[in-house]
This record gives structure tokens, C-alpha cells and sequence, in this order.
């Protein structure tokens, strides 16, 4: 009888636990599936802005290839990212994320390296 109890007991626990991984899952999902329309959809106006680009300047898509492996390579790996990584402060001197927009310790606005830094 006190093993009947137990055994339904594990078995109310386990359905709980599922349920919850179902609903953390399909809630993952729909972020997964927001993040792919907004590439997408930023991947479009970088294709636009590009063609506007290259028919108003003359510019070569050779040229565009290659500024983009100079930028990939200025945190020094080949990764196709823009690492932001690790600053130090222009005022106190202590290592800060690039990330922040203002030096952890001492409160001093962090200089950006371009706009797009965040």
C-alpha cells in the first residue's frame, strides 16, 4: 500500500516535470522561430542597403567580401562574428566588458570602437 503510494506519487512528479518541459519547449520554439524572421528580415535590408551601396558608389562585392574578413579579423579569429570582449577603462584603468556602455567600477562612459558596437 505505502509502495502504491509512492509509485503514484513518482508518477504525479514525472507527469508535472513533462508538462513543464512541453511548455518551456514550445515557449522556446516561438523565440527560435522570432529570432529566424528577424534575421531574415535583417538579412533583406543588409542585401538592399548593399545593392544601394554598390549602384550609387562603384563599389565591387570583392570589396565588400573583403572589408568584412578585415572587420571578422580584428578581435584576431576567423569566426565570422564581431566579438566586443574585454576593455580597459580610459579613466580608472580597470578591465570592463566593451558590452557596457559605462566602466563597472568607476562609472566613466565607454568609448565605442563603431556604431554598431553594443
Amino acid at each position: 500500500m505505502l509502495w502504491e503510494l509512492y509509485q503514484q506519487s513518482q508518477i504525479a512528479d514525472a507527469r508535472n516535470a513533462a508538462s513543464r518541459a512541453e511548455t518551456k519547449s514550445k515557449r522556446y520554439e516561438s523565440e527560435v522561430a522570432r529570432l529566424e524572421d528577424k534575421v531574415e528580415s535583417l538579412a533583406l535590408t543588409c542585401q538592399a542597403l548593399w545593392e544601394i551601396v554598390r549602384e550609387q558608389t562603384g563599389l565591387t562585392d570583392e570589396q565588400l567580401v573583403a572589408k568584412v574578413s578585415e572587420i571578422d579579423l580584428r578581435d584576431g579569429v576567423a569566426d565570422g562574428r564581431m566579438t566586443n570582449g574585454v576593455q580597459s577603462c580610459e579613466n580608472c584603468g580597470r578591465k570592463t566588458s566593451k558590452r557596457r556602455l559605462s566602466c563597472l567600477y568607476c562609472g566613466e562612459e565607454n568609448s565605442r570602437e563603431h556604431v554598431f558596437q553594443q
